[in-house]
């Protein structure tokens, strides 16, 4: 599974490394970790927290963490932690940056050189397993991968056990971590594509970046499709300009850029001068925009459908409402009548005028745009990350029923970092490399029908098989099997009240497994780019089911993520920087 990763906002804490009182209160002060020589069965590891770019919630969470594996009188357990004041007393070090010149501000370099240092997901994904994990595998600084190898607790000489062993992990382990991008990325923001490029979730020019967001999306609304992907790609540029754009920079730096024209020109030096862009605030107040907005949000209802609805003189949700027939104000409904309403919906739509039935019993209903109404409120809701992973859990435990041995990573962005998602993306498939592939085919339909059977399924957006691949198919849309669909979990005590979720379910054969995983982590520019850069720059094909050289249709089946960037000749980038999107 992919590490869960936290968002790094630039608003991030000072520099230096004091800690609120609050904070103060919860450090042990000790001239090192206690009980390292104890004799317990867990060795005792000392923790030193880097705090500069990390935001207050992930300091707090990496805090939490170190005081719930704290040594306890009789523990057995292998993890077990203590915070030291001094970095001096500490084995690891935790630390968000990536930069030795950054990095040496905190921490003498030759006290770093004696140490593991490794990113915040080495702690989360260490006490989620209950164990320290291989520290190579989250090493935080390139220039010291060996060292953070030979002095991960774990090392024993002769061995590497400072990181994890590749030959002996099925190729299609979705391990739990994912190897930093190289600082020498964060330099190549002048590069043209954003494959080469590092853009994390939250930028200094996120403002800019989302003001420009606002024309995007309203040339996008009014099927103005090539000025729209002109906004994008100067958007993309912006995210991955790692300093505060001024008039000075702007002349100098962006300027320069591809992307860069009059009118984009215009619009960011506006931004400069003002800290808005004036066409982006009256747009954002306009009838036209506001009603078009709202219309293209419903399931099933695209820019062009939204711009007839609003030629026939519709503005408003309770117009939608009264044109597909829907009892005024369905989305405010209890849950339970919600359900009800559902169902009644269902039954209008299952029978054809004549009486015939539209579709087979127990198949999983299609969503309609009544019913999408109807859930508008829910649907429209972001979708917390721990509720992403509970999704997820409840997905796998149902699928190892129908067949044991499949693996999955989720996708989209809760992969690339956001803390919140507008819907679940999960990519599946089985980790044996041959069986896979009779496994595979057929099991999202299964699963799909599971899910609708067990409740947690009501609808369907999109339900499709494999077919075989094409190298010479240009459509975008790939040829996995997938479930587009609408999910609901079970209540629980602590949380009596669920919702329905957007959950895409996605089914790879194992050679296609992390050529998925890309394809289905975005972002949309990201995407766009990879394509652009394997087509125009080495000759080939990519999409989510392979790599494939066109002059003579040879596929290429990486077995592992940064395979993928290796055959396609590009720096490796992680999940998180690769929000090329406002």
């Amino acid at each position: 599974m992919p590490s869960k990763r936290f968002q790094h906002s630039s608003a991030s804490s000072s520099d230096d490394d004091r800690p609120s009182p609050r904070k103060r209160a919860r450090r042990r002060s000790s001239s090192g970790p206690s009980g390292s020589d104890s004799g317990t069965e867990g060795k005792v590891l000392g923790i030193y927290i880097v705090q500069a770019k990390l935001d207050s919630a992930t300091i707090n969470e990496l805090y939490r963490l170190v005081d719930e594996h704290a040594p306890k009188s009789g523990s057995e357990s292998s993890l077990q932690l203590e915070l030291c004041s001094d970095v001096k007393d500490a084995q690891v070090i935790i630390t968000a940056i990536r930069m030795r010149r950054r990095f040496e501000r905190h921490v003498d370099w030759d006290i770093a050189k004696l140490k593991a240092i490794v990113t915040p997901e080495w702690l989360i994904e260490s006490a989620k397993a209950g164990r320290p994990l291989p520290c190579g595998d989250f090493a935080a600084l390139s220039e010291l991968e060996e060292e953070t190898i030979h002095n991960c607790p774990d090392h024993q000489e002769g061995c590497d056990c400072g990181k994890s062993n590749p030959s002996i992990q099925s190729p299609l382990n979705a391990s739990p971590s994912v190897r930093p991008t190289d600082p020498s990325v964060f330099q190549n923001w002048r590069a043209r594509y954003a494959v080469q490029r590092a853009s994390p979730l939250v930028c200094p020019n996120q403002g800019l970046a989302n003001e420009l967001s606002i024309l995007r999306r309203a040339r996008e609304l009014e099927g103005l499709e090539k000025n729209a992907l002109a906004y994008e790609r100067a958007i993309g540029m912006i995210k991955s300009y790692p300093h505060r754009i001024t008039r000075e920079s702007f002349k100098s730096d962006i300027s320069k850029l591809p992307g860069f024209g009059g009118k984009t020109a215009s619009k960011v030096l506006e931004y400069i001068e003002t800290g808005s862009i004036p066409e982006a605030q009256t747009t954002l107040t306009s009838e036209r925009y506001q009603s078009l907005s709202l219309f293209a949000s419903i399931y099933g209802i695209g820019p062009t459908k939204a711009r007839q609805f609003y030629d026939m003189g519709m503005r408003s949700i309770e117009d939608l409402e009264r044109y597909y027939d829907v009892a005024p104000g369905a989305t405010l409904k209890t849950p339970a009548e919600l359900d009800e309403f559902m169902r009644e919906m269902e039954a209008e739509v299952a029978f054809t005028p004549n009486g015939k039935r539209v579709r087979r019993e127990g198949t999983v209903p299609d969503i309609t745009v009544p019913v999408a109404l109807a859930l508008r409120g829910e649907l429209d809701a972001p979708i917390p990350r721990d509720e992403v992973e509970e999704m997820r859990d409840v997905v796998m435990r149902e699928l190892a029923e129908l067949q044991p041995g499949c693996v999955s990573t989720i996708v989209g962005g809760y992969r690339r970092g956001k803390p919140m998602s507008n819907d679940a993306d999960i990519v599946i498939s089985h980790e044996d490399w041959e069986k896979g592939k009779t496994l595979i085919p057929g099991l999202c339909k299964r699963l799909c029908a599971r899910l609708y059977q067990k409740g947690l399924v009501t609808h369907v957006m999109h339900l499709s098989g494999f077919h075989g691949y094409n190298a010479l198919r240009t459509e975008h849309w790939d040829s996995l099997e997938k479930a587009l669909t609408v999910f609901k979990l079970k209540p629980i005590p602590e949380n009596p009240v669920r919702i329905h979720r957007r959950l895409d379910l996605i089914f790879a054969l194992p050679e296609s497994y992390w050529t998925a995983v890309i394809g289905w982590t975005g972002s949309k520019m990201f995407q766009r780019d990879l394509r652009l850069w394997a087509k125009q720059e080495k000759g080939m094909k990519f999409d989510s089911v392979a790599l494939t050289r066109r002059h003579d249709t040879r596929r290429f089946l990486p077995k592992s993520e940064k395979e993928v960037f290796d055959i396609l000749g590009l720096p490796w980038i992680d999940p998180t920087m690769r929000n090329a999107d406002a």
